[in-house]
């Protein structure tokens, strides 16, 4: 993570986040919100759902995760994308204040 996403990721929120990831509160052009011309429902949502849950592990990294804390997890990765952005900005915010990052 850059400086500028560090700083960005410990800004706190203000309305619902645009993005996953740092930054939060800049639109996210790569989105994966998106249907791909290629690709079926079924695998848009898969691809979605991996995504999510890639964005909540990644503040977490580093950190011992037990089977619960992964299946909430997956839980998680399953709410709107304001929810899932929500959660991985104080994840980040949390491991800032614990001198993690």
């Amino acid at each position: 993570m850059n400086t500028t996403q560090f700083l960005n990721s410990t800004t706190p929120l203000r309305r619902p986040p645009r993005r996953l990831r740092p930054p939060f509160d800049v639109d996210d052009v790569a989105s994966l919100d998106s249907l791909q011309p290629d690709e079926t429902a079924d695998q848009w949502h898969v691809r979605r759902h991996a995504d999510r849950v890639t964005a909540l592990l990644e503040p977490l990294d580093g950190i011992e995760l037990g089977e619960h804390d992964r299946r909430v997890i997956e839980w998680l990765s399953n709410q709107d994308n304001s929810v899932v952005g929500t959660v991985a900005s104080l994840l980040y915010r949390a491991r800032a204040v614990d001198g993690a990052w």
